[in-house]
């Protein structure tokens, strides 16, 4: 057990409970430490302890004093811990000599005149290639956990701060995994809940961006201008799901984790005044736990790739999912992965069209921006229920893709093109449309009343506040261009309008347009998490509330209204 571990299992000790805590020695300012106060006793490579690494880490006790103790490691816990790789680079890093995907040979992924089969061959090696990128030197490693990676001998890895200040999905403190959303699955024997457990990995050009925002001395620097990922900045987050896989067979024989989770079908909490959650009571109600549920299984990994030859968004997303009936002779679970798809724009429909059949038939004609591997979709739907947009290949809007723990309704970069800094109400673009008061996306309207319908998932669907359909999807299936503000403006008979209302986003600087995080929705979050302690480290404990529609865009309500 290393020192650091050490350290946090005495504060856990010394300070018994939470409330307990608040006395518990100085705290750092603002519930952060400083370089000052790390030394070289408690850095474990690339893992400083600047921030938490998990919620509820004992060295960071003010910014959950009061709260339920379920996510610190039991005296008796012999598992792993983890630990925020956190020690950025500050100056910029370029790893092109590792990266084989930025060969010439793979331009053609991006023209317009390469056929289908060749985009396909392009697409699988492309995505192999970053995925074995990702892995290197995180996983089998002799006597080091899998995705520990405060060493990383081939190449340094990171991970972003403040994914900590959340009792409901706050990162547990076994492997770093955040709560992600609450997932149906269609099964031959019924519906089954469930619940999606995350944790992404920046490579060094990545971290690089993350430092400017994430500083030395523990403390965030609020972008006040568009942001921007440099060429080869590489993303990977594997997610875990909470069903077993005698539930979900394709995830036999895929790596698993005994995690510290809440409850697995998506725990919510009960407010006493009816309103809205305390922390406290967040912390009382959903608590975490090692024993009390099984193991959360590998069943989607997806990855992010900076490359300026996807022209219009300049980003590449692929998603790889759990294979692990096909691929059970492979000897590393890891590999027991197949690509669903790699996608580079989210072909857009021209102007007036809708999304839910633009392009058309891409079963036999394919995209033009991305690239679908049918067998892994089929594989996936085989063990799936009668429900079909509750099975696991479901994708996305119009077979765009989505991996099985995403929404039926949107697409990879549709929901990461949103990704902006929040104002100083909190508020951000919705990540789809659905999670607003807006007009829904992906809607087929009805034959005879086009004012109404229903969107992929089923829902039923209304034109709200005079914003169309056609022009709900010309916002979320646009190409938003890497390091530019996301676009919340439709052009109308009347004139531009701000679908999120007048005067939204609202930052003190006076910008009317949103601050682009180049489609890093993480950074999105743990700012919005940042910037929701600030504002409670001088409030009372009782009357700390974390605003969780933030995760989710803005209040119901908000929103533009017709004159």
């Amino acid at each position: 057990m290393d020192i650091t571990m050490i350290k946090r299992l005495m504060a856990a000790t010394v300070c018994g409970s939470a409330l307990m805590l608040a006395a518990c020695g100085e705290s750092p300012k603002e519930g952060v430490a400083t370089t000052d106060s790390i030394t070289d006793s408690t850095r474990n490579g690339t893992c400083t302890g600047t921030y938490p690494s998990y919620w509820q880490d004992p060295a960071f006790p003010d910014q959950w004093v009061g709260q339920k103790t379920s996510n610190v490691p039991p005296a008796d816990w012999t598992g792993p811990v983890y630990q925020l790789s956190d020690d950025f680079p500050r100056s910029p890093v370029d790893d092109a000599a590792s990266q084989q995907w930025r060969d010439s040979k793979f331009d053609a992924l991006f023209e317009e005149g390469t056929s289908q089969e060749e985009k396909a061959k392009l697409a699988y090696e492309y995505g192999w290639l970053v995925m074995e990128y990702i892995q290197e030197g995180n996983v089998n490693q002799t006597g080091i956990e899998d995705w520990d990676v405060c060493n990383n001998k081939v190449r340094p890895w990171y991970n972003i701060p403040f994914q900590t200040y959340d009792a409901m999905s706050g990162r547990e403190f076994t492997h770093g995994l955040t709560r992600e959303a609450p997932v149906t699955f269609s099964t031959p024997e019924g519906d089954k809940q469930s619940t999606m457990w995350a944790v992404g990995f920046f490579n060094a050009t990545a971290a690089y961006t993350l430092g400017t925002v994430w500083q030395a001395d523990g403390t965030a620097k609020i972008p006040q201008d568009d942001v921007s990922f440099d060429e080869g900045a590489v993303i990977g987050k594997p997610l875990f799901n909470t069903l077993s896989p005698d539930v979900l067979p394709v995830m036999e024989n895929l790596p698993s984790w005994n995690a510290n989770i809440s409850d697995p079908t998506f725990c919510s909490c009960t407010p006493a005044n009816g309103k809205e959650c305390t922390l406290i009571e967040e912390s009382e109600q959903c608590p975490r736990s090692t024993t009390e549920w099984g193991d959360v299984t590998l069943l989607q990994f997806d990855f992010a790739v900076k490359d300026s030859r996807a022209k219009g968004t300049e980003w590449v997303f692929g998603t790889f999912v759990a294979d692990g009936q096909r691929k059970a002779d492979v000897d590393d679970p890891w590999q027991r992965i197949a690509l669903l798809g790699v996608m580079w724009g989210n072909d857009t429909p021209p102007e007036g069209q809708l999304a839910y059949n633009h392009p058309v038939d891409v079963k036999k004609n394919g995209f033009k921006e991305e690239v679908i591997f049918w067998d892994t979709v089929d594989e996936l739907n085989k063990y799936g229920g009668n429900n079909v947009m509750k099975q696991m290949g479901h994708l996305g809007c119009n077979y765009r893709l989505n991996g099985p723990a995403d929404n039926a309704n949107s697409s990879c970069m549709s929901c990461h093109g949103t990704a902006s800094v929040p104002d100083k109400n909190l508020v951000t673009p919705p990540l789809l449309s659905q999670f607003s008061s807006l007009t829904k996306e992906c809607v087929t309207p009805n034959a005879a009343n086009p004012a109404i319908g229903k969107d992929r998932s089923g829902a039923d669907a209304t034109v709200n506040n005079g914003i169309g359909f056609a022009e709900i999807d010309s916002i979320y299936f646009a190409n938003t261009p890497a390091a530019e503000p996301f676009n919340m403006t439709v052009e109308t008979g009347s004139g531009p309008v701000n679908v999120m209302g007048d005067g939204v986003p609202a930052y003190d600087s006076g910008r009317s347009s949103w601050i682009s995080l180049d489609y890093s929705l993480q950074l999105s979050i743990s700012l919005t998490q940042w910037m929701q302690w600030q504002d409670h480290s001088d409030d009372p404990i009782e009357g700390r509330i974390h605003m969780k529609e933030i995760r989710r865009g803005y209040p119901a309500g908000v929103g533009h209204k017709a004159e």
